[in-house]
């Protein structure tokens, strides 16, 4: 499901807890906000790579 009320970019920092939406109101800058989805989306996909490395090794 998606939030009806809040852009895709702005929710995914929010709910990564990378940010609160007051932080990205008063602190950060548009492209802080780009940098921390960058962030989340290696740290998300850096992880899925060492699950599935983890489990294809039987362990």
């Amino acid at each position: 499901m998606q939030y009806a009320n809040v852009p895709r970019t702005i929710a995914a920092v929010i709910s990564g807890k990378m940010a609160t939406l007051h932080e990205l109101d008063t602190v950060y800058s548009v492209q802080d906000m780009w940098w921390l989805i960058e962030i989340m989306t290696v740290d998300n996909t850096n992880r899925a790579i060492a699950e599935s490395d983890h489990g294809s090794n039987g362990n």
